[in-house]
């Protein structure tokens, strides 16, 4: 089965990220995911890779990246193939590093997926944030006044994060963040766009 556009871009989008920051935690990984899509459509009104985020305990989670990586990791620690993507190596830290899930890269970076614009955003996260913990960057994006945070205020997620799961199903909407016409009108279109390339393959 293949990865969807967003999915496609999004791991290698990772593989980039594995590439400039070692060793890349899952944790860490899909925090500066969302700080790029954030930090695009901010700008641009344009995200880097469409993904959905959820507000999870520990911050806005790609359920989809979070799950595949995940179950190719069982897959390549019982010595099979992931079928579904072969970008990453997923692998146990070194010891006497914390636990986790480590990134690394499989195939090198495949920038014909990205603008120029897309690849700045991706260097200045790395610059911005890549030397924080993935605990450092999930008090970022829980600070007040940023989406995660809303989301969770507004559907009372504290209580439930408190005594049942650290997940939840509510999205967070990006789209919150676009504050002009163009960034509107922008995202719109290339919304559209992204649709017809996701119906193409």
């Amino acid at each position: 089965m293949e990865l969807s556009l967003a999915l496609n871009k999004a791991f290698n989008a990772l593989v980039y990220f594995a590439e400039h920051i070692q060793p890349l935690y899952l944790t860490k990984a899909i925090k500066l995911l969302y700080i790029a899509d954030e930090k695009a459509i901010r700008e641009s009104g344009v995200p880097v890779t469409w993904l959905n985020y959820k507000a999870w305990k520990f911050g806005p989670v790609p359920e989809e990246i979070f799950y595949k990586v995940k179950q190719s990791h069982g897959f390549q620690k019982a010595g099979l193939r992931s079928l579904e993507f072969d970008s990453l190596v997923i692998s146990d830290p070194a010891p006497g590093l914390p636990d986790g899930v480590v990134l690394s890269p499989k195939r090198p970076f495949d920038d014909s997926q990205f603008s120029d614009y897309e690849i700045e955003v991706l260097d200045d996260v790395i610059r911005q944030y890549g030397k924080f913990t993935g605990e450092q960057l999930v008090d970022i994006l829980h600070r007040e006044g940023s989406l995660w945070h809303k989301v969770v205020k507004e559907n009372n997620l504290e209580q439930q994060f408190e005594l049942k799961s650290n997940r939840s199903d509510f999205v967070i909407e990006l789209s919150e963040l676009l504050d002009t016409d163009f960034k509107k009108s922008a995202f719109e279109v290339a919304y559209q766009s992204y649709l017809m390339q996701e119906n193409l393959m």
